[in-house]
């Protein structure tokens, strides 16, 4: 198995994911009504920076893990499990263990495993296995699944995932659009301009219009940036990022947009995939925390 070495990649759109974020926090200065009117669809237009054969190789091994499979097994062999369900789905499954010359980190393949599911989709097994896998190895570190620049997938824990990492250019054009509160009008006496009208004259009396005036002030545009930065930073892997004492990923803002290096699983908390249906991204919080949920497409299974 071998690891790439960071790539930049082009402009993608942070979508739906990073406008529920801001809208949770309460950041009133912030234009979340523009995007927000777009949701459905702007989940749908991330990760631009896969070339099409690329993006076909991602979404082949999603349909392949959305196959249902049936597994009932104690004190199966971790190694054992992975081979079967690369068996059933045909998908270019990559899970990193211990005996892989090229990893620090990995899962132990021996590690006693056991799953009972009925016509559960691939993806939904592999998240639950690993999860075990977890917990029975207790190694300190999370294990989950990610992307590798040639579209298979990769599991194991995320120290070793987090070496494989890309470069995203993220635009937060819109999200750092202010949206003014114009709440220091001036008050309009309309008895005194009806008085002032019958009485006649040249225009010389008294204004109608009293109190008001004043200037608007916003946040700078670095400051609603960080705010930004803040909010991604806690709420999406927050043990991972360098200003937070990780060492997964980091992001600088720069001309309006968010330079972020981090590996695929983490690009896939703030922006899903774009290959992949919007319905099929979940957005949930647990313990503080966002997690992008893709679930398999049960509709849309591979042909054997």
């Amino acid at each position: 198995m071998t690891h790439s070495p960071q790539r930049t990649h082009t402009k993608s759109t942070l979508g739906s994911m990073l406008v529920a974020l801001v809208a949770a926090a309460g950041m009133p200065a912030i234009g979340i009504a523009t995007l927000a009117a777009t949701s459905h669809t702007a989940i749908a237009q991330n990760t631009d920076s896969d070339d099409a054969e690329t993006r076909r190789a991602k979404r082949t091994t999603l349909i392949a893990m959305s196959t249902p499979i049936t597994l009932d097994v104690t004190d199966q062999p971790l190694e054992d499990i992975f081979r079967f369900i690369i068996d059933v789905t045909g998908a270019d499954l990559e899970p990193i263990f211990l005996t892989d010359n090229v990893a620090e980190n990995g899962m132990d393949p021996e590690t006693e495993i056991t799953i009972k599911v009925s016509n559960v989709p691939a993806l939904t097994v592999l998240d639950r296995i690993l999860l075990r896998a977890q917990r029975a190895e207790s190694t300190g570190d999370e294990y989950t699944w990610q992307f590798t620049d040639i579209g298979t997938l990769e599991c194991g824990p995320k120290l070793e995932l987090n070496r494989n990492q890309r470069v995203e250019l993220y635009d937060i054009a819109d999200l750092l659009f202010v949206v003014p509160d114009f709440n220091n009008a001036p008050e309009f006496d309309l008895q005194s301009a009806v008085s002032a009208a019958g009485g006649g004259g040249g225009g010389g009396g008294q204004s109608p219009f009293s109190g008001g005036g004043g200037n608007i002030t916003f946040d700078s545009q670095a400051d609603r940036a960080q705010a930004i930065t803040d909010l991604i930073q806690s709420t999406i892997e927050p043990d991972q990022w360098v200003d937070l004492g990780g060492d997964g990923a980091s992001m600088t803002f720069y001309a309006n947009s968010f330079i972020i290096t981090a590996p695929d699983y983490i690009h896939r908390q703030i922006a899903g995939y774009s290959f992949w249906p919007a319905r099929l991204h979940q957005i949930r919080k647990v313990n503080g925390r966002q997690q992008t949920v893709i679930k398999p497409d049960t509709k849309r299974r591979r042909k054997p």
